[in-house]
Parts: structure tokens; sequence; C-alpha cells
């Protein structure tokens, strides 16, 4: 994780929750002063009401708990560690901030773009000083003697013929993690009431315009954005939020990559590059609403937009993401009462499949590399026409590449896709077309989801250890669109205590099973066993000291840079790894998948209607309140007893084994945080030692819960948490 990218949110988090300010509102909204490259945005409207609100919940009660005071002197410590990039390049501390807001505060992720230069990441924290003058001056006062003493340079630059100027200091401190980077430049302003600070002379000048007069490019001016304020402004009645949020999610990533230095950038496919190249520049922007202590039943209620308009309709695995609304929610009498979680949904499973293969082919399948031709071929590619030297050099290759494709540009003066169907077998074949170090290198994309599914088929029988199914045909056709997921644990807490099942609906049972036993009996490392009348078919690996091996998926990074195909050397590639003790069945109606074969025999045993999760209290609280919510169109839905919810991950940073464990969110941090290494584990950051018991903590933790909306330009999410012993 690079430096800037770690800054950058914990930051957010300074600047929203440790900060004391007033409650005095003024001068224009955030987001009508930053740019509309802004690609990550968070903003509090007053510190001082969220503050007050924070500490009515029981959460805030609980961190004012004297016997809290230890992990919370930690828990600044964190802050303050994570804070120190931010102080490195613009030299604010977090104590320097209080009591300076005097209205709305806010922090924005922005992608400076330039005509002639390479995009940049940057910076920018607006804070309204409304009725607190005295106090930001003496912040920049402050802050201008600890960077000078440190050997920056302070200049002043006039921005307008007004009274506006800014101050700029040259040749900060480097960070104490990246030695060899250049020494930074920081910006600040202080104009009527509006605190600036950032590390773009451009982003500054561009805020202080809009401050003075409205201005057509802000990051209100973008589409995305409106929609989903709007959309989460109609469900909240137009009140004025305590938080509101924003990313643009290509755009984020973009941002992260343009952060990283060129050196630190892993090698292979980047997450970037995999979005766009599946459709997912169709979710144009993703935001929302927070609000702490909405009444003394709801501690917070949090809604959240996706905003995805249909009127271009997806493109390849975007495709996938159809999530039907329904009105079927009841826990499922095989559910048992004292699971922490359950989330079931609906997803049209069928399309899914039908559209995994270009994800699959993306991530896992590498570019074989064919040949380069000079630039001057750039000029018939944007043109459709497939140029003469390509026709040349290809019919060296077997297969050539079809006299006849449909080429589009699937990034502007930078990547090309070249479509046809290969003569003599009549299946699809495409060609990727790269513009690097001076050159357009082509490659071919092989179907590698196609090869799959023939080498599962084996129609000639090469293959003696091949389960010889059509997938598509006997296993997924006959799966219904409803999908849940349940998490419990087992006592007492150890690396391995977390218990996950997925269920999905099985329309004909006893196809699936026919299914799941051709599927399992040919693989030497899964053992078939008896439940009661069940069969399950339980994954069998042998023990070993680093995390689990299998099953296994590579992670893209989200960063990396492209360097793919056997001209460009070997990718880089991290491992994570799943349910290694997975066990199946095919049972009640459903195809169950396990983490551990105990909870699945759990689930499958006969139980009594008050031992069913419908029965629990916590549980019917919930869907009480979910009837309140007014959200009438339902894709999904969810429910968490949030003190057993967090009880493994808080015992295991209390023995500080988290980044050991075999719990879903550790294998999530492994795999973004630690080096990629075999056997290596993340570092984890927080001192357990100085937690109390979990039985001090469980008390202030009630249920929670959430529904999901398909909705016409995507999604809608609306969740809450409960006041423990809520009536």
């Amino acid at each position: 994780m690079s430096p800037f990218r770690r800054w950058v949110w914990w930051s957010v988090a300074g600047f929203l929750l440790g900060v004391a300010a007033s409650s005095v509102q003024a001068g224009r909204p955030s987001e009508e002063l930053l740019p509309e490259t802004t690609t990550g945005f968070a903003a509090v409207s007053s510190v001082d009401e969220l503050a007050k609100h924070w500490k009515e919940t029981q959460l805030g009660q609980l961190m004012a708990d004297p016997v809290m005071e230890p992990f919370g002197k930690d828990l600044r410590r964190q802050f303050e560690s994570r804070w120190s990039g931010v102080y490195e390049r613009l030299g604010l501390t977090l104590d320097d901030l209080k009591g300076v807001p005097g209205g709305e505060v806010a922090v924005g992720l922005i992608l400076q773009q330039e005509p002639d230069k390479p995009d940049a990441a940057c910076l920018a924290i607006v804070v309204d000083v409304t009725g607190h003058l005295p106090q930001a001056t003496a912040l920049l006062e402050k802050v201008s003697k600890n960077l000078q003493q440190q050997g920056a340079k302070q200049t002043e630059i006039k921005v307008s013929e007004g009274p506006d100027a800014v101050v700029q200091f040259d040749n900060l401190p480097k960070p104490k993690d990246d030695p060899a980077a250049e020494p930074g430049t920081a910006f600040y302003s202080l104009s009527a009431n509006l605190l600036v600070a950032s590390d773009s002379l451009q982003v500054v000048r561009g805020i202080l315009a809009r401050s003075a007069a409205a201005q057509p490019k802000s990051l209100a001016s973008l589409p995305a954005f409106q929609e989903v304020m709007r959309r989460c402004a109609r469900d909240n009645g137009n009140a004025n939020p305590q938080i509101r949020w924003f990313i643009h999610p290509l755009g984020y990533v973009a941002t992260m990559r343009a952060a990283t230095p060129e050196q630190h950038r892993r090698k292979g496919k980047s997450l970037l590059e995999i979005l766009r190249n599946q459709g997912f520049a169709a979710v144009q922007g993703v935001g929302g609403f927070v609000d702490f202590h909405v009444t003394d039943e709801f501690q917070l209620v949090h809604r959240t937009a996706v905003y995805a308009p249909r009127s271009d309709q997806f493109q390849k695995s975007m495709k996938m993401l159809v999530f039907p609304n329904e009105t079927e929610f009841e826990p499922q009498r095989w559910v048992p009462r004292d699971v922490a979680t359950y989330a079931t949904l609906y997803v049209d499973i069928l399309n899914a499949f039908d559209n995994f293969g270009p994800l699959f082919n993306e991530v896992l399948g590498p570019l074989q590399f064919l040949f380069s031709v000079g630039l001057e071929c750039q000029k018939e590619l944007d043109k459709g026409v497939l140029p003469e030297e390509f026709r040349q050099k290809s019919r060296q290759l077997e297969p050539a590449i079809p006299p006849k494709v449909v080429i589009t540009a699937r990034e502007p003066d930078s990547v090309w896709e070249l479509k046809g169907k290969d003569e003599n077998t009549g299946k699809d074949a495409t060609y990727i077309v790269k513009k690097k170090d001076g050159l357009l290198r082509v490659y071919a994309e092989d179907d590698y989801w196609r090869q799959v599914l023939e080498g599962l088929e084996d129609k000639d029988q090469k293959d003696p250890n091949s389960p010889r199914i059509n997938l598509r045909a006997e296993l997924i056709a006959h799966l219904g669109k409803r999908v849940t997921v349940i998490t419990a644990y087992e006592e007492p807490i150890t690396t391995t205590s977390e218990r996950l099942l997925f269920a999905i609906e099985a329309t004909d049972e006893d196809a699936v099973r026919a299914a799941i036993k051709k599927t399992m009996q040919t693989n030497s490392g899964v053992k078939l066993q008896k439940f009661d009348e069940h069969l399950i078919w339980e994954m069998i690996e042998e023990e070993q000291t680093g995390p689990p091996e299998i099953p296994t998926i590579t992670v893209p990074s989200l960063t990396g840079d492209d360097n793919q195909g056997q001209e460009e050397g070997e990718q880089e590639q991290k491992e994570v790894r799943w349910l290694p003790h997975a066990a199946v069945a095919v049972a009640h109606g459903h195809l169950f998948v396990a983490s551990h074969i105990d909870f699945l025999k759990k689930v499958l045993a006969p139980n009594q209607p008050r031992a069913m999760l419908g029965a629990n209290v916590d549980c019917q609280l919930v869907q009480a309140a979910v009837d309140q919510l007014g959200v009438t169109q339902r894709c999904a839905w969810s429910f968490s007893r949030t003190d057993e919810e967090y009880r493994p991950t808080y015992e295991l940073i209390r023995q500080g084994k988290m980044p050991q464990s075999e719990t879903m969110l550790a294998r999530v941090l492994n795999a973004v945080f630690a080096t990629g290494k075999k056997g290596e584990f993340r570092h984890q950051k927080i001192d357990g030692t100085q937690m109390p018991d979990y039985d001090v903590v469980r008390r202030y933790l009630g249920a929670a819960g959430m529904v999901v909306s398909s909705e016409p330009d995507g999604w809608f999410f609306k969740g809450f948490a409960l006041k423990k012993g809520s009536p």
C-alpha cells in the first residue's frame, strides 16, 4: 500500500471524527468548491453536531467508558501515526486543527489533469472557519513556524487582483518511509471564512475562484454526484445529513494508481484495466449519507446510492449484475437462531454464469504476445481499419488474424480491441493492441473460460479424471435466484473459529445433486460421508504451517502496471486462499457450500421451530425496523447481531493473532496489505493487550440490518444499527 493511499483515508477519518468544532454553518457547500476531477469526497456538515450525536450512541458511550481508555489511547496513536503522512506533506497535525472549523469540513481526493503532463493525485482540505478566524490564523502561523524550522521555504503568491493570497511552502521534509521521494510542496490559503490546504496550487486557485462565484466545473456539477445525492436526499426527506460522501469508482482507482510511484507499482494487470475492460465504467458514482443517533432506537442510519444508468446497456461482465426485486425474505427453516449474521439476495444466476467468461479470461488468462509494429499504424486503427502491416505479420502466425475484424478503442490513444471469427474453426477471436514504449504491441486473448468448460465436459473423453459435465446445462440451469450467506463461530475463539455457509436455491434438487456428484467423485482431494440421509463432500488437505493453500485465486493489483506477455516478462501474482476446509451438500432445496463440515452438519440437522433464526428476538426487531424504513422494492436483506459478529475479530486482535487467522476479513486484509510472500502475514497495528474483556464491549452492541433495492439507474442501500435492548 503506497504512503499516499494510506494517509488519504486516514486523513478523512481524522477530520471526520477527531476534530472538535462549533456548529455554525456558512459559505458554499464543499462539493461546489472542489473540482470536477475529485474522485473521492467526504464532508461533515458540522463536526460539533457529529460529535454530539456520536456521544449519544451506545458505541460512543462505550468509547467514553473508563475501561476503554487504554484502547482509546492506542487508537489515537494509530490515527496520529497514519496522519504522519499528512504532516509530512502539509505540515498539519490533528491537534493543530482543534477549534479551527466553524462550519463544514471536507476532504477531497483529486486526479489532477494538466496538458502534456501525466495525471497526478493530490489532496485538498476545505474548512469553513466562520467565527473562528483567530484560531485559523494561529494555525497558519504554527504551520509556518514548524515547516520553516524543518528547512521549508515560504513564499506568498497572489492569485487574483483581490486580497486572496496563497502561502507556498517548498522543500518539505521527505516522507520517512520513502527517502527517495522528491521534496514536497504545500499550499495554504485563508480567504474570508475559508481555509484551504492542498499539495496543488492549481487546486487551491480553483477552490478560491469557486468560493467567490459559482463555477460550472465542480464536483457538484457532475451528473453522477447529483444523482447519488438526489437519491439519498429523497429518502432522507431532504434533511441535512451529518456526513455525506462520494466516490467515482474508476476515477478513484486511477487516482490511487497515479499516486503510486512507477517503481512501486506491481507488475501484472491492474484493477483499473480489468474494470475498464469489463464494462464496470457503467458504475459512474457511489455515495451516500451517514447519520448517528437519529432516534433513541436507531443508533445509526446510512444510505448509499450506486449510480449505474442502464441507458447504454451493460457491457461484458458488467452484465452479470442483475439482482431482481422479490418479496420473499423470511429466513429459511434450516437457518439456526444463533448465527451471527444472515444475508439473503436474489441474483439472476444463469445470466451471471453466461457473462462470467470475459472476467475470468481478463483476470486469469494472460495475453499472448504476437508482434510489434510502429506507431504509424495507429491512424488506421483509429479509423477502424486493420493496418496492412498487421496483415503481413499475421500471415506468419497460426492461426492468423481474421481478415475481417471489428476494431474498437478500449482506451482512446492507448488500447484497442480487435474481434473477429477464426476462418478455420468459426470461433470468436479477440486481439488486444497496446500502445507502449513507442510501439503498438499486439496480443492474442485466448478464451480460457471456454477451455475450462470444454475440459469439464470432455466430449472426446481424453481425460480420465474429467467429470464430463456440461456445467451450464447440468448444474447452473437447475439453480434458482435466491442466494443466502450465514456466519457464526466456534468457541473458544481461535484463528480457525469463523464459520461461513453459502446456500443457493435449487429448482431441481435431484439434478443438482447428480451434478455435484459428477463434479466431486473424480476429485482425489474430496471425501464423501453420510450425515443422516444427506451426502456431504468434504475437501481434504495436508497440514501446513503457512496460510491454507486451496482453493486459490489471483488478486490483481490496484495500482499494477501492465507488464504482460512473453516479451515483457512474468507477471507478479498474489494468491488469496478461500474456504480451505469446504464441505458441500444438496439438501432442503438448496446447494450448500460451507467453510467447515461441522457448521454444515449443524444446518442439516433437524431443528425445532424455536431453534430457528425466525424465532430470534433480535431478528424480529430488525425485521420490524426494516418495515419502518420505507424501502418497498427489495433485492437483498441482511441481519446482524453485532455483539456476536464482532466478537471473533475483537478476540483475535486481543490475542495478537488477527493476521494469522482464517477469517474472511483476515484473508482480505492479508491479500491487500501483506507482502505477498508465501507464508508471510501482514503486521497487526493495534495493541490488543490494551483492550478490555469482550463482555464489557458487547453490552453496547445491538442488532443491525440493511435492505437493498434494484432501481432503473442502479441500486439503493439503506442500513441501520439498533440500540441494544430496543423495545
